[in-house]
Parts: structure tokens; C-alpha cells; sequence
């Protein structure tokens, strides 16, 4: 519903049917670095190791890094360790973002003293504190960009919470109606406070889901990444039909915030809003998945080291 009624981006002429995630994109951080830098994570390092490294890819320009130079606070909550997988030290060493995680919800009473449920707490919980916390951002003359990550439909199977109605036939199908529902009320609150008329928020799913029920009931090729854009400043030339990655999150996100930017291109991000071919659209899928595996000397010099 959520995507009929606002922006969402479709490769086909359906109102639901996102872009699609290439290699080194294809996970959480690599989600969430993808649609923040338009770059994928090409790193010589399993990618979820990156936590054990003191600095995250110093050469890389972010969405949080372009939005702290505009003055806006940037904060990340998330309901489990954000140590896990380097997303601390990226969010924190691109953009300077608050980090309030499982850990900061244990030391400040938002969950019971060793509390823990499948990734540390339960997107129900999660939802209470960014409510409380949005609360506290728009109460300050400063913008804010929030930036939240649920985790009840994670692999391997999701997690049932109490919310979690009894309508499909497993526990993983029940923990992704619930979460919709959730996201979906979560959407309304936000519509009904006074700061929502200057605000923008952009939904996006962070990669495909990993779970193999759904790996062996829907073809690879028929599977698209959730994006659904609420109150943009502009309106998109073109919403269906668009062929597409997450790394075009990137331009898309900032001008739905208003943003213009030059050629419509940041990264090998393209902004949707626009009438510019994405390099998926210009190249087409395979050639864009076999050029991103090649190595780049100038990634590596200027991102990396």
C-alpha cells in the first residue's frame, strides 16, 4: 500500500518490483554502504570483518558525510551489536552519526538488564526507542537525518515476536507481514507529528532476502531490493519500468531531499527522479555484475588506502 500511494521505483509496470543487488552490495553493510556512497564494498576482506579494522574505506564521500556538512545530526539505531560487520566505524567515520544499538539500549534501561533475543532486540522495541528519538531530533532547530535497520526478517528464518500474527504457512512469511505492519504504523505516526511536512523518509530493503525458503519459491531473476520514497520535494519523471541497482539509492535518496546534483550521477549511483539512464539501463545488468567483480586500482588507491 505504502508503495502505491508514494514513490516507489519498479523495473516492471507493477507498483512493487525494486532494483536489483550486485556483488560486494549483496549484504547488510555492503546494503547499507551501496545505497549511502553509490559504490559497492570491494574489499579484500570477508565482508563482515571490516569491525576489526580501525578505519572503514577513509576515501569514500557519503550521504551522512554530505548531510553533517550541510549541519544536519546524524543518528543510526539499529537493535543489535553496531560494532557488527564495521557499520559503527562507517557510520561514524562518515558522517559522524550517533550510534544508539542493542549495547546502548542495555546501558540505558530501553531493555532489561541481559536481555537478549535473536539479534539483540526486537524491531517492536527498536520502533519505541526511534519514536521517542525522533521526538527528541525534531524538538531542536537542527535537521537530522535518523537512519533505523530492523532485523526481525533476517536470516536465517526471522524472528516471531509477540506481534506476529498466525497467517502463513512459517514463522519467516509471519515475520514479514509483521514487520510491513509495523513499518506501516510507524509511517503513520511519523505523518501525524508536526515535523513530518519538512521531512522526507525513504524505505529500502538493505539486500535479497538470504532465507532459502524464499530462495527456493521465487526465481533469482523475479527478486528486487523494496524501495518506497514518502513526502518527496520533487516528483520522479518516470517510476516503472526503470531497471536499476541499490548503488542508485544514493543520488535518489538525496534528491528526494532536494538536493540537485550534476549529470544526476554520484558514485555509479543515478537519480531516479531523473530522465538519465542508470548504468544498468544504458549497460544492462551482466555487463555492470562482470565490471564491478574486475579489480580497480583506482578503487582501491582512493577508497581503501
Amino acid at each position: 500500500a505504502l508503495a502505491k500511494q508514494n514513490v516507489s521505483f519498479s523495473s516492471s509496470e507493477k507498483p512493487i518490483g525494486g532494483g536489483v543487488a550486485f556483488t560486494y552490495t549483496n549484504w547488510t553493510i555492503g546494503g547499507m554502504f551501496a545505497q549511502t556512497t553509490g559504490l559497492p564494498l570491494k574489499i579484500p576482506v570477508d565482508g563482515n570483518s571490516m569491525g576489526e579494522y580501525a578505519t572503514f574505506l577513509p576515501g569514500v564521500t557519503s550521504l551522512g558525510e554530505l548531510l553533517e556538512k550541510e549541519g544536519y545530526h546524524n543518528c543510526l539505531m539499529i537493535g543489535s551489536d553496531a560494532a557488527f560487520g564495521g557499520r559503527k566505524n562507517y557510520f561514524e567515520q562518515h558522517g559522524d552519526y550517533e550510534i544508539l544499538d542493542y549495547n546502548w539500549a542495555l546501558e540505558t534501561g530501553v531493555i532489561p538488564e541481559g536481555y537478549h533475543v535473536f539479534w539483540g532486540m526486537e524491531d517492536e522495541r527498536l520502533i519505541g526507542a526511534v519514536k521517542d528519538k525522533l521526538t527528541e531530533l525534531a524538538s531542536s532547530e537542527e535537521p537530522f537525518n535518523l537512519t533505523m535497520l530492523t532485523a526481525d526478517t533476517h536470516f536465517p528464518d526471522g524472528y516471531r515476536c509477540d506481534l506476529c500474527e498466525y497467517q502463513h504457512d512459517s514463522d519467516y512469511k509471519d515475520a514479514l507481514s509483521c514487520s510491513s505492519r509495523q513499518i506501516a504504523d510507524l509511517v503513520k505516526w511519523i505523518q501525524n507529528q508536526d515535523f513530518y511536512d519538512n521531512t522526507t523518509i525513504a524505505i529500502s530493503g538493505d539486500h535479497f532476502s538470504m532465507s532459502a525458503e524464499i530462495g527456493n519459491e521465487v526465481e533469482y531473476g523475479d527478486r528486487h531490493v523494496y524501495n518506497c520514497i514518502i513526502n518527496p520535494v520533487i516528483e520522479p519523471i518516470k517510476k516503472y519500468n526503470r531497471l536499476f541497482s541499490t548503488m542508485d539509492m544514493f543520488p535518489t535518496t538525496l534528491a528526494a531531499m532536494g538536493v540537485k546534483i550534476k549529470d544526476e550521477r554520484l558514485g555509479l549511483g543515478t537519480n531516479l527522479f531523473s530522465d538519465t539512464q542508470t548504468l544498468v539501463e544504458e549497460f544492462g545488468a551482466s555487463y555492470v555484475e562482470d565490471e564491478i567483480k574486475k579489480n580497480s586500482e583506482f578503487y582501491n588507491k582512493t577508497f581503501i588506502y
